[in-house]
């Protein structure tokens, strides 16, 4: 406790002077959150106290924050930092993509531009090492042995598909980030989600290396840095002119067959192809050598010396585009195969990338398409009219389900290939709180239009899952009004069928923060649509909320309470609302470009009427539930 000195005016007039206690605490907001790939800038204040000001940023040129984020956060006089419309939510870094394929998936990243300068030509086979950082992009393989690698995206890393023939991916250390071998290996790998050989290597005899590439898919995202970029991929008609010098680096074998510890890279020219056939024709049929394919290039130099060698099976060839400034650097070969290590006469084999690039995309896309959500590819235009709404233009939002339950119609939404998230309420009987028959329970994706839904053949659901707390049986009581329903067969997704995200820990409901809510309930003239509609509508605060509904009861009607895992959305004066029909449908909200689902339609009193607001579920209460119920069925 400090002490002031004070005087005491009456009428003006000082009658005396003494010394009071005042508090010396002081409003502070601590540490400010840390931004995944980016970093905290402090603009004013000190110690983190109230009224301090902080800045957001981003690691460029990797990520950016998305246009509409806020950057600068305020010490709030209740001890948290806020934007400037009071929400303590922090931005996110998204990483800068110059290349998106036609479903909005980003494959192309900022990439091949080291940020350190390669001082001179050292070698692989009798070389020197790389310096740190020359080349970013290149990766350690273990799987019963040592191979190399290539980053290409932020979960997707290039080899060669024999480095991964005959393992799983349970077999497969993914190490990046360092150009020490002890180091990365004594660092943890990377966790591995799926493999992606080429579908037409067949190499069983040990002699055939056509289509010698393959993918490798990761678990969580890597982070980007001077140590850690993506190498470019070519474009489809690249060209590989004889002579030009590209590098190749690895971790493999060196002269006297050791192993080195340290990456190790070597300039080498591209071979023309028929000198490099006639090189490989010409030695002993018997010794078993492979055919070179127009899938395949050669580089090396005649008289040998340099060359890839076991143990950089998988890495990267580069070559850097022309330009009058440097450009970046791109993958045109992947190490595949050779004959003797740098010997006279002989030459690296590669696989020619460029030969892929369709294949790559492909497998990368479909691949995203099963772990991605909340990224619809067709941008939601802010119209200003479910009930009062527009019809949802196609693929706007992918994760809307139209449920038919015992001949009644609600909505729900997809959260994984094979479940979906609706309301409890639509699929328990109210009379004795039985869940219903799951074959009263038909559920239709991937169109917008009502009558192509119906006409199209039902999902085959395979169980029902409503919250173990929900009993409604006075329909009044709507506290925990969240179901899953589990299909059959898994789902395959695409432009018209994708996920929405689920909520992340933490997730914010800021008060007039405006949210989508669709469905194929009611429309205004009390009719049902034969379209899928969505209206935009804000978030309404708690206790407004309940106070409107405590207007109700007045009036000597019945109404559900209001709990803390529920919230409100609408506007005061009405004429936008989820209706009946809407009921087990999404209300997302969007941050960093992303959907979630923040709730489910749940109740309301009088659809779209003033001073009344639509209620739903708070999903962010539940996301501990939705995981482990699906993790246990």
């Amino acid at each position: 406790m400090d002490w002031v000195y004070s005087t005491l005016w009456l009428l003006g007039v000082s009658v005396c002077e003494f010394w009071v206690p005042v508090s010396s605490t002081v409003i502070g907001c601590g540490e400010p959150e840390p931004l995944l790939n980016g970093r905290v800038k402090v603009i004013s204040g000190s110690q983190n106290q109230h009224l301090s000001v902080i800045q957001y940023h981003c690691n460029e040129p990797f990520y950016t924050l998305p246009e509409v984020a806020k950057r600068n956060f305020t010490c709030s006089s209740d001890g948290k930092w806020k934007d400037s419309l009071k929400s303590s939510l922090i931005p996110q870094c998204i990483p800068v993509c110059s290349w998106m394929t036609s479903r909005g998936l980003c494959l192309s990243l900022v990439c091949g531009h080291p940020t350190v300068n390669l001082p001179g030509f050292g070698r692989i086979w009798g070389g020197k090492p790389a310096p740190a950082g020359s080349f970013p992009w290149q990766v350690l393989l273990s799987a019963n042995g040592r191979g190399g690698g290539i980053v290409i995206g932020d979960r997707w890393i290039m080899t060669a598909a024999h480095v991964l023939h005959g393992h799983t991916w349970q077999d497969v250390r993914v190490y990046v980030g360092d150009n020490n071998v002890q180091n990365l290996t004594q660092s943890p790998p990377l966790e591995v989600a799926s493999l992606h050989l080429h579908p037409e290597y067949n190499n069983v005899d040990g002699v055939e290396y056509d289509h010698d590439i393959a993918l490798i898919h990761l678990q969580h995202p890597i982070t980007f840095n001077a140590h850690v970029m993506p190498l470019c991929l070519p474009a489809k008609d690249a060209k590989y002119p004889t002579g030009r010098n590209g590098l190749v680096s690895g971790f493999g074998t060196m002269e006297f067959d050791t192993s080195t510890n340290n990456l190790m890279y070597v300039p080498l020219p591209v071979v023309n192809q028929t000198i490099c056939r006639k090189s490989i024709e010409g030695r002993d049929e018997r010794k078993g050598i492979p055919s070179l394919t127009d899938n395949m290039f050669c580089a090396g130099n005649p008289e040998g010396g340099k060359d890839s060698c076991q143990g950089d099976s998988g890495g990267a060839y580069v070559l850097r585009k022309a330009g009058i400034l440097p450009g970046p650097f791109w993958a045109a070969g992947i190490v595949s195969w050779g004959v003797e290590c740098g010997q006279s006469g002989s030459y690296g084999v590669y696989t020619r990338v460029a030969n892929y690039v369709d294949w790559i995309k492909k497998t990368i896309e479909e691949e995203e398409q099963k772990t991605i959500c909340g990224r619809p590819m067709v941008s939601i235009e802010m119209h200003q009219r479910i009930l009062g709404g527009e019809v949802a233009p196609k693929g706007t939002f992918p994760w809307q389900m139209l449920l038919s339950v015992e001949g009644g119609r609600s909505g729900g939404m997809v959260i994984g290939d094979r479940w979906i998230l609706t309301a409890a309420h639509g699929l328990v009987h109210q009379h004795n709180n039985q869940v219903i028959k799951k074959s009263e329970v038909m559920a239709f994706v991937g169109n917008n239009n009502v009558e192509n839904l119906l006409q199209s053949p039902p999902l085959e659901v395979a169980s029902l899952h409503p919250h173990p707390g929900y009993n409604n049986t006075d329909g009044l009581s709507f506290n925990h009004d969240i179901a899953l329903i589990k299909l059959q067969h898994p789902l395959t997704f695409s432009s018209s069928i994708m996920r929405v995200c689920l909520p992340a820990k933490g997730a914010e409901y800021s008060t007039g923060r405006v949210g989508w809510v669709s469905g194929f309930g009611l429309k205004d003239d009390d009719e049902m649509p034969s379209n899928l509609r969505y209206v935009r509508i804000p978030l309404v605060d708690q206790v407004k909320c309940r106070s409107s509904i405590d207007e109700v009861r007045k009036k000597k009607r019945e109404a559900p309470d209001l709990t803390d895992s529920m919230f409100c959305a609408g506007l005061p004066e009405g004429g936008k609302d989820t209706c009946a029909g809407d009921g087990g449908g999404p209300y997302v909200l969007k941050y960093g470009g992303v959907f979630w689902a923040a709730g489910i339609a749940s109740w309301g009193i009088d659809c779209g009427e003033p001073g009344q607001y639509g209620v739903y579920t708070r999903v962010a209460n539940y996301v501990e539930w939705i995981k482990k119920t699906m993790e246990d069925n």
